[in-house]
């Protein structure tokens, strides 16, 4: 019996040592599996340097217009289209509140005139006259917002590009935009327009207010507006690791509409530029995010970098892990991760 369990225990013995060398012959199979690539070198090069954006096209400024609470429209004096001024009358609301309030104060600029004049006499008490000030001056302010909500006026120079009521209906608050606002009627200036595109962070030094771009639309194709720099948002985006620039565009035509789909050209001048095959850069899924693979002692690492088109064929990159002379993957870059171990090919 002793034999026999002896036996046993040495051929589990052998088993779990044949198990565990072929366990570690497969790691080692999987670890020295190497991936055929092809390879370029980045390249240094005095080039044209233009940044190009794309985005849609907003009013410069944009109003909602609406009274201070619920109530039934008068009269509404604009429809879409109408061009409107500041100070404009827009809309007359239900007047019964104004009309009781403007009686109030009506009757107590008399009491109150009465009151200056016993309190200068000392026929009333200073507290008197003080509460009774109080109530006159609460009053007062009470009209003007009245006043102010049953008479909508325009806030802004524009054009009227969305009525959502008509005369005898009442107005709910109820939102009933597209912004998810509530509106009697929608404000927008267009004389400029706006374009809000977003930039890699490494351009933040080189982009100043008041810089010139041209700004192209492929509906208007063949049009070319002047447009500059007019904000530079203060903050980066952490995710992106981009910031945003406003674009003021004049549009005394009115040719270009709220919504359009514009692309813009800033004008960096000549600069010195890394150029890489545009074909070595690839998106990480799910993220803003771009790479390209650097051979490294025959091994991928994966270098994230920001990128401009420049042709057809070649990218600019910026990327402090890059220099000239680097060997980059160009073909079969699409299986590698991270540390796979290389064969380069020609």
């Amino acid at each position: 019996m002793r034999s026999i369990s002896s036996l046993f225990a040495i051929l589990m013995m052998v088993s779990s040592i044949w198990s565990c060398s072929s366990k570690q012959e497969k790691q080692s199979t999987v670890t020295e599996k190497r991936f055929s690539v092809k390879v370029q070198t980045v390249q240094r090069s005095q080039i044209e340097k233009t940044l190009t954006f794309s985005g849609n096209v907003e009013s410069w400024e944009k109003v909602h217009l609406v009274p201070a609470s619920p109530g039934k429209i008068e009269r509404l004096m604009v429809d879409v289209g109408s061009v409107v001024k500041k100070g404009d009358l827009i809309a007359e609301m239900d007047p019964t509140q104004y009309m009781t309030t403007k009686l109030q104060l009506q009757q107590l600029e008399k009491d109150f005139k009465r009151m200056d004049s016993l309190y200068k006499l000392q026929a009333i008490s200073q507290q008197q006259y003080e509460q009774f000030k109080t109530n006159y001056e609460v009053t007062k302010n009470s009209y003007a917002f009245v006043e102010k909500n049953v008479y909508l006026k325009s806030p802004i120079d524009g054009i009227v590009t969305a009525r959502y009521y008509n005369e005898g209906e009442m107005f709910s608050a109820a939102p009933n935009t597209k912004d998810g606002k509530a509106a009697l009627v929608t404000i927008e200036q267009i004389s400029f327009v706006k374009l809000n595109i977003d930039v890699p962070e490494s351009y933040y030094a080189t982009i100043k207010v008041n810089m010139p771009v041209s700004v192209s639309l492929s509906v208007l194709p063949n049009n070319e507006f002047k447009a500059r720099i007019n904000r530079i948002y203060p903050t980066i985006d952490p995710i992106s690791k981009t910031f945003r620039i406003e674009l003021q565009i004049p549009n005394n035509a009115n040719l270009i509409k709220p919504g359009m789909y514009a692309n813009a050209k800033i004008s960096l001048g000549v600069v010195d530029a890394k150029i890489v095959p545009t074909l070595s850069i690839q998106k990480l899924q799910g993220t803003a995010r771009f790479y390209v693979f650097k051979v490294a002692n025959n091994t991928a690492k994966q270098v994230f970098v920001q990128h401009q088109l420049i042709n057809d064929e070649f990218s600019e990159v910026v990327s402090n892990e890059l220099t000239e002379g680097d060997s980059i993957v160009v073909v079969g870059q699409e299986k590698l991760v991270d540390g796979s171990l290389l064969t380069i090919v020609k």
